[in-house]
């Protein structure tokens, strides 16, 4: 009998110390939560005009490249901190999305 005593103990400590752990991890995020802050790059404009332009706007708080590609091209540029145009030669309209790829994130916008 003693054995199951000392065994039920063991079994309530060790489930405690889990307890423990993940309610402090819990408050750990919680405490960091507002803290964690990235920068990241806005599509302000996606549009392809009839000259056979395919003209993009690009916001971003820091200067970084980026690469983009859509059906039937693909350039890859380096944007400068704030508002940043280009156009690029594209003869027919891309039929689908244009992707952008930055350092820390992929944008995907619908060609107006």
């Amino acid at each position: 009998m003693h054995t199951l005593d000392l065994l039920s103990q063991v079994l309530f400590v060790g489930l405690m110390a889990m307890l423990l752990y993940v309610l402090y991890k819990r408050f750990v995020r919680m405490l960091s939560r507002d803290r964690i802050q990235g920068t990241y790059a806005q599509v302000a404009g996606c549009a392809w005009h009839n000259d056979g332009r395919l003209v993009v706007a690009i916001e971003m708080a820091e200067a970084g490249p980026c690469k983009l590609q859509w059906e039937g091209g693909e350039a890859e540029i380096q944007c400068a901190a704030g508002r940043h145009e280009a156009s690029f030669d594209a003869p027919q309209k891309p039929a689908g999305n244009v992707e952008f790829t930055f350092a820390n994130q992929v944008v995907r916008r619908r060609v107006d």
